[in-house]
């Protein structure tokens, strides 16, 4: 039976979850580098472990083990979810497990592995090449149709040294020279060429669950309108819930052909050249506006407390009530720039903010994080930059 949760990451999404566990009298122990986190002034954390080290981050996970299964290890970055899978037959015995199975992690890891995947089972996804060297960039570049975009095969190593998700390269030219200034610094063997998808983040969707071999147990999707920086973001400040059929669809074929356990957003974007939905992406982990599931009466990690706990009701599958999630902070700034540059319109900010929300660090019953998150931005600004 789970009686305590081991919250691995400090972003915004540790401290949902840690206020979700909380809910139903789960205590929650935080696990963090330093103290530049929101969630280490929630009063839902009960305890806080630092550490320095991956060696120090073991010893503290192994001090936490008991002689009967009871606590559940939950990871909020993909730096975790690796730390985790290294260790994963060890840690099995003695832990609740908040990830697939190292088998599904790596397939949805690797980005090289999951498009391959899609191909094999004719699921839409962006035309996608794999070079290993820059000849193979070469011949590369007189095949495909611009633009096209070189993005890594495993996200946060890449995204560690450039700084960026994507680039994008309009011509033959252009993505010679960005290759090659890559590869000096990164693997070629470890990205991806792959076709732009025109529209922007008003096209990008998600399906949200948790899932038990294969099956949903709790889902949402929403279109994810705003996102920083709005160009290849990589975190969203703005989501709607919504009902795309097409959408449901493909997730949850995704579900079923991997048996998939555990927490997954399904990631997509509308192509406007194809009217098409395709895939992008599954992060294993809890993803960022996770917490909208509040205003709809569950929480996707309580989800999963409950099935290990064998105290799980009729599923959570809400495709009908209208909510929205914002990082308010983050999500003005990006509505500043997106207006100054005339990409939208105040209307459509005023309409957003009259729906019914749910925000990522406010909180009436537990309010240090957001006086802290005000406080703390600037410096949380230049540790990601």
């Amino acid at each position: 039976m789970v009686r305590n949760v081991i919250i691995l990451g400090s972003h915004i999404q540790a401290l949902g979850l840690a206020r979700q566990a909380n809910t139903i009298g789960v205590e929650v122990i935080l696990v963090i580098p330093d103290r530049y986190s929101v969630a280490y002034f929630s009063n839902a954390v009960s305890k806080v472990l630092l550490y320095s080290t991956e060696k120090e981050l073991y010893g503290k996970i192994c001090s936490c083990k008991t002689n009967v299964k009871e606590t559940l290890l939950f990871p909020t970055n993909d730096e975790m979810i690796e730390f985790l899978v290294k260790y994963y037959d060890e840690f099995n015995e003695a832990f609740y497990m908040g990830i697939p199975k190292p088998e599904t992690v790596t397939l949805f890891s690797d980005k090289r592995n999951t498009y391959r995947f899609c191909e094999k089972n004719h699921i839409a996804c962006p035309h996608s090449w794999y070079p290993d060297t820059i000849e193979d960039v070469k011949q590369i570049a007189d095949e495909v149709d611009y633009p096209v975009i070189i993005k890594p095969s495993i996200m946060y190593s890449f995204h560690r040294l450039f700084g960026k998700k994507a680039f994008r390269c309009n011509d033959k030219n252009e993505l010679i020279l960005r290759a090659t200034a890559i590869a000096k610094r990164f693997p070629l063997e470890n990205v991806l060429i792959q076709e732009f998808l025109s529209g922007g983040p008003q096209y990008l969707y998600s399906y949200g669950t948790f899932a038990v071999n294969g099956v949903p147990r709790a889902t949402i999707m929403v279109n994810r309108i705003r996102q920083n920086p709005m160009d290849f973001g990589n975190s969203t400040t703005f989501a709607i819930t919504c009902n795309i059929p097409e959408i449901k669809k493909i997730a949850e074929e995704i579900l079923k052909l991997t048996g998939y356990f555990g927490l997954a957003e399904v990631e997509f974007m509308y192509d406007t050249k194809t009217a098409t939905y395709k895939f992008i992406e599954v992060n294993t982990r809890a993803w960022k506006w996770h917490s909208i599931s509040n205003q709809l009466g569950f929480g996707f990690l309580t989800e999963m407390i409950h099935y290990y706990n064998g105290t799980s009701v009729k599923p959570k599958l809400n495709f009908s009530k209208r909510v929205a999630w914002t990082e308010r902070l983050t999500d003005f700034i990006i509505i500043m720039k997106e207006l100054m540059k005339d990409r939208i319109k105040w209307k459509e900010v005023v309409l957003c903010y009259k729906m019914r929300k749910e925000y990522a660090v406010w909180n009436s019953k537990d309010m240090l994080p957001f006086f802290m998150y005000v406080l703390l931005s600037p410096i949380l600004y230049f540790k990601r930059h």
